[in-house]
């Protein structure tokens, strides 16, 4: 085939990471506001997205996979295949931690929460803004971009120390409070794994441009299958 049908094939593939991505990045928010509103209806639409989010990784794997079967990409071309087959797994890893943190809306968010509460909020927009930025580094081919979502990360990561040490003062202070505090403590976990997931994405988009990542990262394709891509792709 021609190399604009290629190139054509790669876009659309591009577009529908960028959508899937988009509503991972809705359910992040999404799933803190659930917590908020006690929301158990609002779970099943959440789960809803999930499976539409799933689709679209299935769609995007099985396309990239059929790209590369069929027109042989080189270089460039076949490093952005296999990162889209990564990235959109990492997307569907975020979108099952945001409906882990929505899970936590069982719990009564009373006075006495409403501190560690404001800190998952914060953590939940900065792990939006780092996924935000990380997919746009990968459409404008901007290597640098990806340095500062690598930065965003500590933050983070110190929004949820600060949060974990809140909940044990709760505990502290309320034992009554402890299951309720367990809860939101999980919440705030599994958006700082978000975050995390969210590096990987940028490694994936540095692997893309470059070639190259900060550190090694597993590709989830079978043994045989990833050694001759990345053979290629080298």
């Amino acid at each position: 085939m021609p190399d604009q049908s290629l190139n054509g094939n790669l876009q659309r593939l591009q577009d529908e990471l960028l959508a899937m991505g988009g509503l991972v990045e809705a359910m992040l928010i999404e799933s803190v506001d659930l917590l908020k509103r006690c929301d158990l209806d609002g779970l099943e639409q959440l789960g809803d997205i999930e499976r539409r989010i799933r689709e679209k990784r299935l769609a995007i794997e099985m396309g990239c996979l059929n790209l590369i079967s069929i027109q042989q990409p080189k270089a460039g071309d076949l490093r952005l295949a296999i990162a889209m087959v990564e990235i959109a797994s990492d997307l569907e890893r975020i979108a099952e931690h945001a409906k882990n943190v929505a899970r936590a809306n069982c719990l009564t968010l009373e006075h006495h929460f409403r501190r560690p509460f404001m800190s998952i909020q914060r953590m939940a927009a900065e792990a939006q803004a780092m996924l935000s930025l990380a997919l746009a580094a990968l459409v404008q081919r901007d290597i640098q971009a990806t340095q500062q979502v690598f930065h965003g990360l500590p933050k983070v990561e110190d929004l949820y120390r600060g949060t974990y040490h809140e909940l044990l003062d709760v505990m502290n202070i309320r034992p009554r409070a402890v299951n309720q505090a367990v809860c939101l403590s999980r919440a705030a976990y599994g958006i700082k794994r978000a975050a995390e997931r969210v590096t990987g994405i940028c490694e994936w988009v540095m692997f893309t441009l470059a070639g190259t990542m900060n550190e090694p990262v597993e590709i989830n394709l079978n043994s045989q299958t990833r050694a001759t891509l990345l053979a290629k792709a080298l």
